[in-house]
C-alpha cells in the first residue's frame, strides 16, 4: 500500500502565519511611533517651537478691553520680526455703552520682545513649550493714540500710550491660537501739551484677546542678500547681451 503525505498545514503552521504577520506589523508601528516620538522630542527640544520657521509673526485677534468706563469691544493686529520687535494696531468701541467716557478709540505703536533671542541663545529655553512661549512673549510697547467722545469724531491731537503684554499659547507651538493680555496707559494728547487740567492725566486699561499667530517667510532677513543676487544676475545678463552683441558685429 502506498501512503502520501497529507500536504495541507497543520495546526502548528496555520498558526504561525497569522501570528507572524502580527508580529511584523507590530514591529512597524513600534518603529513608526519611535520615529514619531523622536521627531516630536526633537521639535520640543529644538527651543524655538516654530519660531525660526519664518522670518515674520502676523497676528489679529478680537476680545474685550475693561477701563473705568465699562467694558469695549476690542481688536488687535501686529506684524513681529523674529519674534524680537515689531509694529502693532489696537482697536476699541464701547457699541454705544451709554457709561462709556470714550466711544471707540485706536492705536499703534511699536513694541520689543527682549527675552526670546537672549534666552534662547543662552540655552534657557527648557520645560514645557507652553511656558517658555509665555515667558518669551513679554513684550513692552509705546506708541499713539486717538479716541473719539460718544457722538463726536477722533480727536485730532494723538496721545502717548505705553503698554506691556502676554500671550499664553493654547497649542505650545508657535503658530496657532493665543490667549493675549495687555496692559496700557494712556496720556491724552491736550494733558500733555498742558492745554487741560490732569484730572485725568492717565487712563489705564486692560485688554483679554483670543488672536492667532501664524509665522511666514516674507525674507525680510535676507533682503540684501536677494537683491546682490538679483543685481548680479541682472549684470551677468546685460554682459552675456552685449558679448553677443560684439560678437555678432
Amino acid at each position: 500500500m502506498t501512503t502520501h503525505k497529507n500536504d495541507a498545514p497543520g495546526p502548528v503552521a496555520r498558526a504561525r502565519g497569522p501570528r507572524a504577520g502580527v508580529r511584523a506589523l507590530a514591529g512597524v508601528a513600534a518603529v513608526a511611533a519611535a520615529l514619531a516620538s523622536a521627531r516630536s522630542a526633537r521639535a520640543e527640544d529644538d527651543g524655538a517651537y516654530g519660531r525660526l520657521d519664518g522670518d515674520l509673526e502676523l497676528r489679529a485677534g478680537a476680545g474685550a478691553t475693561f477701563a473705568s468706563g465699562g467694558p469695549a469691544l476690542c481688536a488687535r493686529g501686529a506684524a513681529v520680526y523674529l519674534a524680537t520687535a515689531g509694529v502693532y494696531a489696537h482697536y476699541t468701541d464701547a457699541l454705544g455703552a451709554d457709561a462709556a467716557p470714550i466711544a471707540r478709540s485706536i492705536a499703534g505703536g511699536v513694541f520689543i520682545q527682549p527675552l526670546f533671542l537672549a534666552r534662547y541663545a543662552s540655552d534657557l529655553e527648557r520645560g514645557a513649550p507652553w511656558l517658555n512661549l509665555l515667558v518669551d512673549s513679554f513684550a513692552l510697547g509705546v506708541g499713539s493714540f486717538w479716541e473719539a467722545s460718544p457722538g463726536g469724531g477722533l480727536a485730532p491731537e494723538p496721545g502717548l500710550e505705553l503698554s506691556a503684554s502676554l500671550d499664553l499659547p493654547l497649542l505650545g507651538d508657535a503658530t496657532g491660537p493665543f490667549l493675549g493680555l495687555r496692559g496700557a496707559l494712556r496720556w491724552r494728547g491736550p494733558e500733555l501739551a498742558g492745554i487741560e487740567s490732569a484730572q485725568e492725566e492717565q487712563r489705564a486699561l486692560v485688554s483679554v484677546t483670543l488672536s492667532w499667530h501664524h509665522v511666514v517667510w516674507a525674507h525680510l532677513v535676507d533682503a540684501g542678500d536677494r537683491s546682490s543676487a538679483r543685481g548680479r544676475a541682472r549684470a551677468q545678463v546685460a554682459a552675456s547681451g552685449g558679448a553677443a552683441g560684439a560678437g555678432g558685429r
